[in-house]
């Protein structure tokens, strides 16, 4: 294949690789010193330590003059076309329905712009019979809806998800409304209370989304879309992910030291990260690793660590026949 020999070639060819590189790098150089980056950097310069709420407003504002997008995607496609094997040095954002990049990042939110693809989603309402989840997210959002491609919304909310939140008193997700949406319509979504689904739409559309790092809930959390119960949370924070990650993937591997590495997490400030370390421990050693789950389920300060390890020192104490770790 033609393709296959262009790739060979350029996989070849180290001063093309060096030449891909450098675009990339003078793209991102240009574009942090950009007046819609300087505008975004200034504003939220100006927010010190604000809450939630006032960085979602100052998120509106940015959003509202959106012309810096067609410049962007300009830039990007000149680039392309000049170079097939060059690399937008912005961090890609996929999901089932969704493709975007993540072009604007701070300690206040994160900016990005995608579009959504209205053959996925026919598929992926045909794959699952119109049934599915509602995820809130945890964090607030603003979208502004480029082009909204005649969709409509179906709104959500559930209990307010803080610092407190466990499995038992998660309640079920209520529907609050249905509409449209409009080219251009800007709204906020409180993912640490609200949410949406896309139920339908009559052709791809374009969005930019704002989400507030400040004042975000410790979990996203999903319920069914049939019972409206909770099905699962998730961490929120890239920090706490992180660990989760770094922790599994030393059980993996199986590390000499992953015990070691991973027992401090048991001190975690955040339930799901405590409980994640302790699941990992009964997998690297679960003689070691029963004392700490004695522990976790006899006086940890949050209800679903304490009940999940509960069950699991349950089953393992009257599991028949000899201990094998897990």
């Amino acid at each position: 294949m033609i393709i296959d020999a262009e790739l060979k070639g350029w996989l070849d060819d180290r001063a093309a690789q060096r030449d891909v590189d450098d675009a990339a790098r003078r793209f991102a150089r240009d574009w942090s010193a950009s007046s819609p980056h300087q505008d975004f950097d200034a504003a939220m310069a100006a927010l010190g330590d604000a809450d939630a709420e006032t960085v979602a407003e100052a998120a509106r504002a940015l959003l509202a003059d959106d012309a810096w997008v067609d410049a962007l995607v300009a830039r990007l496609a000149a680039e392309m076309r000049a170079g097939a094997w060059f690399e937008p040095p912005f961090r890609a954002l996929r999901s089932d329905i969704h493709s975007g990049l993540l072009v604007y990042e701070d300690d206040h939110l994160t900016i990005a712009a995608g579009v959504s693809r209205l053959t996925r989603l026919a598929e992926r309402k045909q794959g699952g019979k119109g049934k599915g989840s509602i995820q809130f997210s945890g964090q607030v959002s603003v979208l502004r809806f480029l082009k909204a491609g005649g969709a409509q919304l179906a709104f959500w909310e559930c209990d307010p998800i803080g610092a407190d939140f466990s499995a038992a008193s998660a309640g079920e997700c209520r529907l609050t409304g249905k509409r449209r949406i409009a080219d251009g319509e800007t709204i906020v979504v409180d993912g640490r209370r609200q949410s949406y689904i896309i139920e339908q739409a009559s052709a791809n559309f374009t969005v930019l989304q704002a989400n507030v790092k400040t004042g975000q809930a410790p979990v996203s959390v999903e319920y069914d879309s049939g019972t409206r119960r909770f099905i699962g949370c998730s961490a929120v924070d890239e920090g706490d992910c992180r660990i989760q990650m770094v922790a599994t993937l030393a059980r993996t591997l199986g590390h000499e030291e992953a015990f070691d590495a991973i027992a401090p997490f048991l001190d975690h400030a955040s339930f799901f990260v405590r409980w994640h370390a302790m699941k990992e421990l009964l997998g690297v050693d679960l003689a070691a690793a029963l004392p700490h789950l004695k522990r976790m389920a006899a006086r940890d300060p949050h209800p679903d660590p304490r009940a999940a390890a509960r069950m699991v020192l349950d089953r393992i104490e009257y599991a028949p026949g000899p201990r094998k770790a897990a």
